[in-house]
C-alpha cells in the first residue's frame, strides 16, 4: 500500500508541476509593448469596445475560466501531496492508511479533471473561433 501511495504522490506532484508552469506560461502570452498593461496577460486585457466586442468578451471569459480551473487543479494536487506525505509517517492502523490513500486518490483524480478542463478552456481562449471546440467543450 505504501508503494502505491508513493506512485500516486509522484502523479500528484507532476500535476502540481504542470499546473504551476501553466500558470506562468499563460495562453496568448504577455503584453510586450510599453503601455500601462506591460507584463499583463494578453487575453485578460482585450478591449471589448472594438469591432467584435462579443468575441473579446468570450475570449476573456474562457481565459478567466482557464486561470480558475488551473488554480483549482494546483490546489487539489498540492492537497493530495500533503495527504500522501502525512500517510507516509509510520501508522500502524492499515485502515487509516487506506483512508489516506482513498482521499489522496480522490483529490488526484479531481485535480486531473480540473487540469483537463483548464486545458480545454485555454485552448478555447486562444482558438475561440472554432465551432468544433465549442461542441467539444459544451460539457465544461
Amino acid at each position: 500500500m505504501k508503494k502505491t501511495m508513493k506512485s500516486h504522490m509522484i502523479v500528484a506532484a507532476l500535476i502540481a508541476t504542470v499546473t504551476f508552469a501553466a500558470g506562468f506560461t499563460l495562453p496568448g502570452g504577455y503584453v510586450q509593448s510599453g503601455s500601462n498593461n506591460q507584463g499583463m496577460a494578453v487575453l485578460s486585457t482585450l478591449p471589448t469596445n472594438g469591432t467584435d466586442g462579443y468575441l473579446a468578451a468570450v475570449t476573456r471569459e474562457n481565459f478567466e475560466s482557464f486561470v480558475r480551473e488551473d488554480s483549482i487543479a494546483m490546489l487539489l494536487s498540492m492537497s493530495a501531496i500533503v495527504i500522501y506525505f502525512i500517510a507516509s509517517f509510520p501508522i500502524k492502523d492499515m485502515r487509516t492508511v487506506g483512508t489516506y490513500l482513498l482521499l489522496g486518490n480522490i483529490l488526484t483524480l479531481l485535480a486531473m479533471l480540473a487540469m483537463v478542463i483548464a486545458f480545454l478552456d485555454g485552448l478555447l481562449a486562444v482558438v475561440s473561433t472554432s465551432s468544433f471546440l465549442d461542441r467539444i467543450t459544451i460539457l465544461t
